[in-house]
């Protein structure tokens, strides 16, 4: 059966990717990302990266935005992250050649992907990792063998208590030895240090850090990388730690340190806010803006001290803190905004607001957000605003 589509999320109908977020040709809620704060979070990074001698393959799985993550290649990315397989494919579909799977592709479906994606694309540069004799197993019965050579694969370390990645150094050189035995490429170490928790989370870092200096070492003391071997760590977290321990360690041995960030691109409200090296308590000179809102509607006052707008869980990220207000705007005008999201439902947020503010049915606020990542697979399509609302753009998401 033949059937029109709808209009993406809130937005225009037709092709159009222009308009204004408050002339009344979006319809709220809507997501909007401001295009001064990208390009400044864009050039931050890279220029960091740039001045540390450290590559960038940031996490695409953040976005999956082919026009936000051109603008990071752009501005100098040498790879995309992403986390499965299918995702992977997505943005080979969409053109991007170097892709690194931070993850284990093991079930079936996965494997045929990663076969499908290096037979279709000859010059699609390739990475995933295995943490485990098992995981190793799959990839070389899931790839054919006549592809297997252009397989790059990374020995994944991890944190006691933590997601993947072995816990025991002996058995990751072990590993190591066995993928550079053949048919795949054993191309380095990788690590994700954003799952620390407790008393001490940098000297957590800290250590898996070294442990993964002493295994690239052993590594190549034994002759077992490839070409361009890499390590790979540094979320969005603590990539200054990384910076400072890992690339004149390693690089001596002839390793390129790659960072993974992806949550830089945007910043938030929250989570990042509070953590990035970039952060509001910054640990280094440079400094992230937020560039990712939504705007909703106030939809009722039904009590004093209380005021519920038009977004809940399916418009803003709640895993990581509860959206933010920060503007409301009434004829025209936007002024800071005194109140705080206390509760959401579906489709609701629940704001504490002084019994005396004067926020009224139908004036417009823009929430900050935490955690990026699980906001932006609620939209199909984010417009990328001026100061003034006005849009030329759209990033379009591919989840």
């Amino acid at each position: 059966m033949d059937v029109d589509l709808p209009p993406r999320k809130g937005l225009p109908d037709g092709p159009q990717a222009t308009g204004n977020v408050f002339d009344g040709t979006v319809a709220l809620p809507m997501a909007v990302l401001s295009r001064e704060a990208l390009d400044h979070n864009i050039a931050t990074m890279a220029r960091y990266c740039a001045d540390h001698d450290v590559l960038l393959a940031p996490h695409g799985k953040t976005t999956m935005s082919p026009q936000l993550i051109t603008r990071q290649l752009e501005a100098g990315a040498w790879a995309v992250t992403v986390a499965t397989a299918w995702q992977a494919r997505v943005l080979a579909h969409l053109g991007f050649r170097r892709l690194l799977v931070a993850n284990e592709i093991v079930d079936p479906g996965s494997l045929a992907v990663v076969d499908g994606l290096l037979a279709s694309h000859d010059d699609l540069e390739l990475y995933c990792y295995a943490d485990s004799p098992a995981a190793l197993a799959a990839l070389e019965k899931g790839v054919a063998a006549e592809r297997l050579p252009r397989l790059r694969v990374l020995v994944e370390l991890g944190l006691p208590g933590g997601r993947t990645g072995l816990r025991d150094d002996a058995a990751a050189l072990a590993l190591a030895r066995s993928v550079a035995s053949g048919p795949a490429v054993f191309a380095g170490v990788a690590a994700f240090e954003g799952v620390v928790g407790g008393d001490d989370p940098e000297g957590q870092v800290d250590r898996l850090l070294r442990r993964m200096v002493t295994v690239a070492l052993a590594a190549r003391e034994l002759d077992l990388p490839g070409p361009d071997p890499i390590v790979t760590v540094g979320g969005s977290a603590y990539f200054d730690r990384v910076v400072d321990a890992v690339p004149a360690a390693v690089g001596v041995a002839g390793y390129r340190t790659v960072l993974r960030s992806g949550c830089y691109v945007t910043h938030d409200a929250g989570m990042y806010a509070a953590t990035s090296p970039f952060g509001d308590q910054p640990r280094t000179s440079s400094r992230l803006r937020e560039a990712l809102f939504v705007w909703a509607p106030i939809l009722s006052r039904p009590e004093p001290g209380l005021a519920l707008a038009g977004l809940g869980r399916r418009d803003a990220s709640a895993d990581a803190g509860l959206p933010v207000p920060r503007v409301i705007r009434r004829d025209g005008v936007a002024e800071p905004f005194d109140a705080t999201v206390f509760a959401v439902n579906d489709q609701h947020a629940y704001l504490r607001v002084p019994e005396t503010s004067r926020v009224a049915v139908g004036d417009l606020v823009a929430f900050g957000i935490s955690h990026p990542c699980t906001t932006f697979d609620k939209w199909k399509g984010i417009p990328i605003v001026e100061a003034d609302g006005s849009f030329h753009e759209i990033a379009y998401t591919y989840f």
